[in-house]
């Protein structure tokens, strides 16, 4: 079998940077272990511009956003399904500090439209525990990453363009002309393997931070608020009438596997954010591992002496948000040959390599 591209993992990366491809005529074969390694399915898919306790926009976020947002329309237009969700995120403040960061960050003019008035505890919805108050963030939202990933992968078996299989790397031959795995030769092979690239041979050098997280997903027992709520762990009311909470941080078990300790912190902190929590039922605990980087900036591009293989990893908690734009300066540099940012370029950690 002949393809132009290969593509190694269909998490969130894998499958809209295949559907771009295949957009621009690109024939592309699609090998994934039928999503068993891809932290985009423990995912909350949340897109959250403004983050951490100083309250920073996301580099970029004046283009990433609007490419996300026109991603995800043209995608629900394609397939007629309903992938994203808008919905305003009210961040309850934890102390004077962050208080502070707020009233900085709400006189800057950049951050006029990413940030809402303050709320006092008294303004809060009914149910929200918040002695400080908070405010809205406006431009928030969260994506169905398991419907997107389980869309595109019928989509793409109907277009002869997905195969599951594990990928043993020993089967990969790159040579001058392209590459070769098993019966398959391609020109270039792309790798959206998320934090399993720490074990990809040529890829390896790369520096990833990866993060362990956890979520659960609940059943409430009474009606759900409409505005997402975060105040260091979030919680988010789904589309159905349950509740999405997370997420954990464990830097140094890279597992999917769930922890009942794990489990119990989160519901534990379910105190931080609501007045009286009730009784909730559980429907899932899922893990997954985000592939963060020591720069908070994707790793992308070619590698330094095997140029039919190719990165597009390295998108961490953010990857609903990035992915789409990165998608499309991926496509560009793959198909066109213009240059990627030398923000996301591997280049910039060359030196890495041996």
């Amino acid at each position: 079998m002949n393809f132009d591209l290969i593509i190694v993992g269909q998490g969130l990366a894998g499958s809209l940077l295949a559907w771009r491809l295949l957009q621009r005529g690109v024939s592309v074969l699609v090998v994934d272990n039928g999503h068993r390694n891809a932290s985009s399915r423990a995912a909350a898919g949340l897109i959250n511009p403004v983050t951490g306790m100083r309250l920073v926009k996301t580099r970029g976020v004046e283009q990433l956003l609007p490419a996300a947002l026109d991603c995800y329309a043209e995608l629900e237009q394609q397939f007629g399904v309903k992938l994203y969700h808008a919905k305003p995120m009210l961040r309850l403040f934890a102390s004077e500090r962050e208080v502070e960061a707020w009233q900085k960050r709400y006189a800057d003019p950049d951050y006029a439209s990413w940030l809402g008035e303050r709320l006092t505890s008294a303004e809060l919805p009914a149910g929200i525990k918040g002695p400080l108050g908070g405010y809205i963030q406006p431009q928030s939202g969260y994506l169905d990453t398991n419907l997107l990933m389980c869309t595109l992968r019928h989509w793409l078996q109907q277009q002869g363009a997905w195969l599951e299989s594990e990928i043993d790397y020993a089967e990969i031959e790159p040579h001058t002309d392209g590459v070769c795995w098993r019966d398959v030769s391609a020109q270039r092979l792309v790798f959206c393997e998320g934090y399993r690239v720490m074990d990809n041979p040529w890829f390896g050098w790369l520096p990833l931070q990866p993060a362990k997280g956890e979520i659960l997903t609940l059943k409430p027992d009474r009606q759900p608020f409409e505005l997402m709520v975060n105040a260091g762990k979030w919680l988010i009311p789904l589309h159905d009438g349950n509740w999405r909470l997370g997420a954990s941080y464990d830097r140094e078990h890279f597992d999917e596997e769930t922890s009942e300790e794990e489990r119990e912190r989160l519901l534990a902190s379910l105190n931080e954010l609501l007045i009286d929590p009730h009784e909730l039922e559980l429907i899932s605990h899922r893990a997954g591992v985000r592939s963060g980087t020591r720069d908070k900036m994707p790793l992308m591009g070619v590698h330094p002496e095997q140029s039919p293989l190719f990165s597009f990893n390295g998108f961490g908690s953010k990857g609903s948000l990035l992915i789409p734009w990165h998608g499309e300066r991926m496509a560009d540099y793959l198909l066109e040959g213009r240059p990627l940012p030398d923000t996301v370029d591997i280049a910039r950690y060359q030196t890495l390599c041996h």
